[in-house]
């Protein structure tokens, strides 16, 4: 029985689908934004506790932005440290290659490659043979895993006295291809026997670099051990290498920027619908002269007020006389040259009690409280504004000269008065 494989081919749209992806979720995450801004807009009688809110999910959604840049910053470096191993081990192959080609000296090598590997190495000078013990920790650190290159290194160093700068600045346009901003640096360790000098440090780069947490490892050049190489890395900031482009730091960024812009909203819209509630501080006999609830520009003086005993009389039975307007409490009705008014609720309310109120004084707060609103409600000036004008609507003020006036009392409280004009 025989078996088939089908292979499809893979279209180029299948490789979009990541993208797409990513597209996708941002636009569910701004959807969803959007309807938490809406919820909260129409949310303004809680506008301070909205407010808290927000800036709570800001602050929030800040330190998690900052927090997934940090972890994306910090992975991409080890990613691109590992990147710069494997860099540095091209550049010593290259560069060893072009130091032979440059010197135009014969070099081969013998042995069988499918040798049984020898736990010792050998090598033979003028003063003797030398013997080293293979060490699998060091093998894992040799930038040449040839033998061969290896001793062309030994070769170089030893006879021809090469310079490790060469490798370094191979290295370093390497890395100026793959990974901009990252530095490089060597400090050389010769250890060779036998020599003029047994011992060698040099360091090619900038020396700067040459620091404990710049460090990238420890190397070996040839398969003797005598050879060795500390290689030094200047990353940029783990800001530098987040990856701003990921999905998740891209929703936070656009969560946060739709946050402000929502916070900003709200700042403007408050700052337009809540007037400044400064007013002259007068006593309770005095008009406040700028007032926009006023429905007209004339400025009232203290002489052309009736006495405070005068405003409101008593006749019994919850009726009560203002001027020329009788306001029966019972019937929740006003009747003004014969013709008899209905109050609606609010303004009967309000009525009812600046009448009954010391002074026929009424603050913001009393206002608010008899007429069921919150004191945090973003749009209760507008709501005032709007009471006091269908009050005196009701009370019919450019005739009748029962009016209702904004001012601050004695005990410096901002609020609305009632009162009766000559």
């Amino acid at each position: 029985m025989s078996t088939y494989r089908l292979y499809l081919p893979i279209s180029e749209d299948v490789f979009k689908c990541e993208a797409i992806l990513r597209y996708n979720c941002l636009m569910m995450g701004f959807f969803l934004c959007t309807f938490v801004a809406y919820t909260f807009i129409n949310a303004m009688k809680y506008y301070r506790q909205t407010l808290y809110i927000l800036c709570g999910l800001l602050l929030l959604t800040a330190g998690v932005l900052v927090h997934s840049l940090y972890l994306s910053g910090v992975e991409n470096q080890e990613k691109n440290k590992q990147t710069a191993k494997m860099l540095l081990k091209d550049a010593a192959v290259g560069w060893v290659s072009q130091e032979f080609d440059n010197l135009g000296v014969p070099y081969s090598a013998s042995g069988d490659k499918n040798e049984v590997k020898n736990p010792q190495r050998r090598m033979i000078t003028a003063t003797g043979t030398l013997v080293v013990n293979v060490d699998s920790v060091k093998e894992q650190k040799r930038l040449l895993s040839s033998d061969l290159l290896a001793s062309m290194v030994c070769y170089l160093f030893k006879h021809k006295g090469s310079s490790i700068g060469g490798l370094n600045e191979q290295w370093q346009k390497k890395l100026d291809a793959s990974l901009p901003h990252y530095y490089a640096a060597l400090e050389f360790i010769s250890q060779m026997p036998n020599t003029e000098k047994s011992f060698q440090r040099t360091i090619a780069g900038n020396p700067t670099l040459c620091l404990p947490e710049n460090k990238l490892g420890d190397y070996y050049l040839d398969n003797m051990y005598f050879l060795s190489v500390k290689a030094y890395l200047s990353a940029p900031s783990v800001w530098w290498c987040a990856d701003w482009r990921r999905m998740d730091i891209v929703l936070y960024i656009g969560v946060l920027i739709l946050g402000i812009c929502i916070l900003v909203f709200l700042l403007i819209y408050n700052r337009n619908r809540v007037p400044n509630d400064k007013v002259d501080v007068l006593s309770s006999d005095v008009l406040v002269q700028h007032d926009e609830f006023l429905l007209s520009d004339t400025i009232l003086s203290a002489d052309t007020i009736v006495s405070d005993d005068e405003i409101v009389c008593s006749l019994g039975n919850a009726k009560y006389q203002l001027r020329e307007i009788l306001f029966d409490e019972k019937e929740m009705a006003i009747t003004y040259k014969g013709q008899v008014k209905q109050c609606s609720k609010q303004p009967y309310k309000l009525l009812s009690a600046f009448i009954h109120a010391k002074d026929h004084f009424l603050s913001d707060g009393r206002i608010a409280e008899i007429c069921d609103w919150n004191l945090d409600d973003i749009g209760l000036e507008g709501k005032r504004k709007t009471a006091m004008s269908k009050l005196r609507g009701l009370l019919e003020s450019d005739n009748s000269r029962v009016n209702i006036v904004r001012m601050r009392n004695e005990k410096d409280e901002v609020g609305f008065v009632l009162l009766v004009t000559k």
